[in-house]
């Protein structure tokens, strides 16, 4: 007994020291009268038996805890824009004695763009320049996907994205002092305050856009037939109807053309507010063959 309690309390001395939160502990080996070896039973010993300012054994110490270790930042993804992987591209001109540049992403591939939106942005890339065009089609180039920069003489002059060919986001104008000289905002090809109105409740058949921005009419309205097809499509500026205003029959010709029915010239874009406007004057008119039925002089 006096032996077994030795080892009991040279037990209890090892745990204080290693700080064992739980352990099993074997007793020395023992013999019998006739010398067979006696397997010891093990003995638990419980974390509550042990005294709990007992020293412990630190592996490194002063090392940060695991989880009080600083996470390496993800490295963000690049040329990914709305989820899409794009490829990035780059149109170098002059202008007047000046190197412009325009920085931007495409698509990997054609996806046509919404036919609704008044217009559309295409790479052709091989003139290397950006197209713009009211329709849909692949012979324009592959549609641009993403952020858009253009440079003059390494200053800034135009940021803003697009998304499939279209016009979104905050797109900024900026003056030679580096100054905002405009702003517009944009949603899928319309400005971002437009009025639209659709023919179904599922609003998949547009059939008017009103161009609103900051409270005021501005940009490109347009209406439509229930067949998708075009109606009226004209601008506004500052309020005003400007430029010319074009009417459409809903049938194409034999070239997939949609026929004109009438062109009306409004004020003059770049001063609506000149004096000697007379009004609305009708360019022309067709019939539905496609036959000029009055030209003005």
């Amino acid at each position: 007994m006096a032996r077994l309690f030795y080892l009991i309390k040279s037990t209890f001395l090892l745990l204080s020291i290693i700080g064992m939160s739980s352990s099993t502990i074997y007793a020395q080996n023992e013999y019998d009268e006739e010398g067979e070896e006696i397997k010891p039973k093990p003995m638990v010993v419980e974390m509550d038996s042990i005294d709990e300012d007992a020293p412990t054994i630190e592996l490194n110490p002063g090392a940060p805890e695991e989880q009080a270790q600083i996470k390496k930042k993800k490295k963000k993804k690049r040329n990914i824009f709305w989820g899409i992987k794009t490829k990035k591209q780059y149109t170098r001109s002059s202008d007047k004695g000046k190197a412009v540049f325009e920085l931007f992403f495409v698509l990997p591939e054609y996806e046509a763009p919404n036919p609704y939106a008044p217009l559309k942005y295409y790479y052709n890339a091989k003139d290397r320049k950006i197209e713009r065009k009211s329709t849909s089609n692949s012979k324009y180039g592959i549609p641009l996907h993403g952020s858009y920069v253009k440079i003059v003489e390494k200053d800034t002059v135009t940021t803003g994205f697009f998304y499939k060919g279209l016009l979104t986001g905050r797109w900024v104008w900026y003056g030679k002092d580096k100054t905002i000289k405009d702003k517009k905002f944009y949603y899928m090809g319309f400005p971002k305050d437009a009025e639209i109105t659709y023919y179904d409740s599922k609003q998949t058949k547009v059939k008017e856009v009103t161009p609103y921005q900051h409270g005021e009419l501005n940009g490109i309205y347009q209406s439509f037939y229930e067949s998708g097809r075009k109606k009226v499509v004209g601008s506004y500026k500052y309020g005003y109807k400007i430029g010319d205003w074009t009417e459409y029959y809903d049938a194409m010709d034999k070239r997939g053309r949609q026929r004109r029915k009438k062109l009306t010239q409004y004020r003059n874009k770049n001063n609506v507010y000149r004096k000697d406007y007379a009004g609305p004057k009708v360019k022309y008119e067709w019939d539905k063959n496609g036959k000029v039925t009055h030209k003005s002089k």
